[in-house]
Formats: structure tokens, C-alpha cells, sequence
């Protein structure tokens, strides 16, 4: 069984996903603890989705850290996530983007000079100067970390 203090730095990295969740975020928490397969939540401008338990706690972990960079970006990047005409695709993209947003924080953190920008057909991260533009339908935030 998990420390107290493992609990609750996992319950506070799943609550920073209330920015990009509309409804549900109480009942996904809950799932996600008591280590649900699945769980179904409706994302801000986007709608109802399915996310499997290892995607909920990944975009967990990357809005968490986004927010500490970019308090609004989440927000920002579910409003543009709404453009798809389905919502899976939303959120495939949204799994993508908020990933790279976390590392493009850490970076900065760590004294960096980092520029993101973010369009529903490519990625841009520009790290000191030096650009490198992705497709979206081609990577994932992972690989390109």
C-alpha cells in the first residue's frame, strides 16, 4: 500500500486536471485511486471522453506542470483541443500538447530560453534560439522530449 505522502502528491497532481475538466473530475479522482481501468469525464470545450487510467494520471502530471510555467495554458489549450470535430481526437492532441508544455516548463526552469507554440497540425518548441516544428498526427510528446 502506498505512503500518506504518495497518496497525496498523486491526489494533488490529479487535481490540477479540474483546469481541463469539466464535469466529473471528483468521480475520475476517485477512479483513478482506486485504480479504475477506465473513467469517463467531460473535458472543458471538448466533451465526453473515455481515458484509460494511464492517460488520466499522464495528463495529471503534465497540466500539474504546466500550470506551474503557464497557470492558463491548459484552459487555453482545451479551447483550442475544441476545434476537432471528435472528441478522442481532442484529446489525443490535448495528450500531446499538454506533455510538451511540462517539459517546455521544465526547461525554462532550468534557466533555458523556451518559446511553444502550439496549432492543431503542428508543434513548435524553440529551446535558445533553435526552433523544431512538429506534426501532431506524427509524434508524441514523449519522442520528442
Amino acid at each position: 500500500m502506498p505512503s500518506l505522502a504518495k497518496v497525496k502528491e498523486k491526489a494533488l497532481k490529479a487535481l490540477s486536471l479540474r483546469k481541463v475538466i469539466e464535469r466529473g473530475w471528483l468521480t475520475a479522482l476517485l477512479g483513478y485511486l482506486a485504480k479504475r481501468d477506465e473513467l469517463k469525464v467531460r473535458l472543458k470545450y471538448i466533451g465526453d471522453v473515455r481515458l484509460r487510467r494511464t492517460t488520466f494520471g499522464a495528463l495529471a502530471i503534465a497540466t500539474y506542470y504546466a500550470t506551474k510555467c503557464w497557470p492558463k495554458l491548459p484552459d487555453e489549450l482545451a479551447r483550442a483541443a475544441s476545434r476537432f470535430p471528435n472528441p478522442q481526437e481532442a484529446l489525443s492532441w490535448l495528450a500531446t500538447a499538454l506533455p510538451l508544455a511540462s517539459y517546455a516548463c521544465r526547461l525554462q526552469a532550468s534557466g533555458n530560453n523556451v518559446s511553444i507554440d502550439l496549432s492543431l497540425e503542428r508543434v513548435g518548441l524553440e529551446v535558445n534560439g533553435v526552433p523544431a516544428v512538429f506534426n501532431t498526427h506524427c509524434v508524441n510528446a514523449d519522442n520528442i522530449g
